[in-house]
């Protein structure tokens, strides 16, 4: 699904409000999308702004209806099954060479295919402006406006990879990229100078902007296999970077060596980030449909759209983990835990498991899952009941919290006054093995009678039916 079709049909199915009156980029049009996120509003596309830009659109996906029906055709499955088929050993004998045929055959499917004619070079601006791309500033604290879903695309070595960055505008043509320290984008510019800031590519990209892929994996395959086919992407005119060709607008850049003061602006967290320099690039084309709408979306207290891009996320890098811990169950990032939290369930059968699926989690992810607490495999890591027993009934503090210092962390985290460096908590609230508990057998569950359980079920039934008569 393209994000035209996507657009199209959330206005058909009245989840998408097209306003007529003009707003402005500057505090105003952010609190009425934040309004909408919390209130579970629907998406809006604003026709004009005071400010005489392109149409903004925002919402997009504040609810889980308007996510499942932007992920089209994409299934979890197919993605587990996929990277099973990408990961697993073919070669070590003649018979795994054979079936692996039919395997890579499977996954030509997924691979991305490059077209020459594309919708989003349909018009050349002749008049390189950023500030006709919808640029908002949302706190009255923050010193400028900046783009909050341009999807930044940088190539190294032929692997692509996305993801949502803030961009300052400075002008008419140079932008401030906001790539915190330990971010892939940031390592690969350190090979490339070339960028392409994308505007409503497929939504199902939209959404993998929002989903950290380690590499070497190419985000760009990892979308094509979750959504069952290959992303059509262009060249750039001006950079040699490929992106997705349907996208509503697109920015060329170069990074210039140069950098510039950046924010403070409102983060995800709903404080104002750290002020600090970072790499600016020039524009040097950009591109659009000749009738582009641009997304936007806001920053602030939890829970507002990103809630839904952290659930997303969560469902897509499960299957991942899940081939490298094969003990894990499921893992769950609440999503007013902005990614800092980790609920994670575990088959365990052997002492100390629990700390080996957090340090894992923490190796491939630094700077997220600052708490992961692991439950056995017996307890529902949405149900924060059944959580919160296991950590009442299962933790001794002394034992089961493990405290890392001097750790990675993401730089937006105000809880740490160093920049980058926190710490990390575990909280193992597994039922102990003999090796954990002293070489004692840990307590059983209380336990009842099965067939006692079943009358006294259908018993229960019947009060229930002639209490509610």
């Amino acid at each position: 699904m393209h994000f035209r079709d996507f657009v199209d049909e959330l206005r058909r199915r009245n989840q998408l409000i097209d306003v007529d009156d003009p707003v402005s980029l500057d505090l105003e049009l952010p609190a009425i999308a934040r309004s909408l996120m919390y209130r579970n509003g629907p998406a809006a596309v604003f026709k004009k702004t005071k400010e005489g830009t392109l149409p903004p659109v925002t919402n997009l996906f504040g609810s889980w209806e308007r996510v499942s029906l932007a992920m089209g055709d994409a299934s979890i499955n197919s993605l587990d099954r996929s990277l099973s088929l990408m990961l697993k050993p073919r070669f070590a004998s003649l018979q795994g060479v054979l079936k692996s045929i039919g395997d890579v055959a499977e996954m030509g499917r997924f691979l991305p295919r490059t077209v020459g004619r594309a919708p989003v070079h349909e018009v050349e601006w002749s008049d390189v402006d950023l500030r006709r791309v919808p640029a908002i500033r949302q706190w009255i604290g923050e010193p400028g406006f900046f783009y909050t879903m341009g999807i930044t695309f940088i190539e190294r070595d032929g692997i692509i990879n996305y993801g949502y960055y803030r961009i300052q505008v400075l002008g008419r043509d140079r932008m401030i990229m906001h790539w915190m320290p330990y971010r892939r984008s940031a390592d690969y510019s350190s090979a490339s100078k070339e960028v392409a800031v994308v505007f409503g590519p497929d939504p199902l990209i939209m959404l993998m902007a929002a989903t950290p892929i380690p590499h070497p994996l190419d985000k760009v395959l990892v979308a094509g296999m979750l959504g069952g086919r290959g992303i059509e992407l262009t060249e750039g005119r001006s950079v040699g970077v490929h992106y997705p060709a349907h996208a509503e607008a697109v920015i060329e850049a170069e990074l210039t060596g140069e950098y510039a003061e950046e924010g403070p602006f409102g983060d995800h967290v709903g404080v104002y980030s750290i002020r600090k320099p970072y790499p600016v690039a020039r524009v040097k084309a950009i591109y659009s449909r000749s009738d582009a709408i641009i997304p936007v979306t806001v920053t602030g207290k939890p829970v507002l759209e990103d809630g839904n891009m952290i659930l997303f996320a969560n469902d897509v890098i499960k299957p991942m983990l899940k081939l490298m811990m094969t003990e894990m169950v499921d893992i769950y990032m609440p999503p007013s835990g902005l990614g800092y939290i980790y609920i994670v369930s575990i088959r365990k059968n052997m002492p100390g498991q629990a700390r080996k699926v957090m340090t894992m989690l923490w190796s491939l992810s630094p700077l997220y899952g600052k708490l992961i607490i692991v439950v056995d495999h017996d307890v529902d890591v949405r149900n924060m009941n059944q959580v919160l027993y296991a950590v009442s009934a299962h933790v001794n503090p002394a034992r089961d919290v493990l405290v890392l210092s001097d750790y990675p962390t993401e730089e937006l985290d105000p809880s740490t006054p160093i920049p980058n460096l926190g710490s990390k908590v575990g909280i193992d609230a597994t039922r102990k093995l003999p090796e954990e508990y002293g070489g004692k057998q840990y307590p059983e569950d209380a336990a009842t009678d099965p067939a006692v359980e079943g009358r006294a079920a259908a018993m229960v039934e019947e009060i229930l039916r002639r209490w509610r008569q």
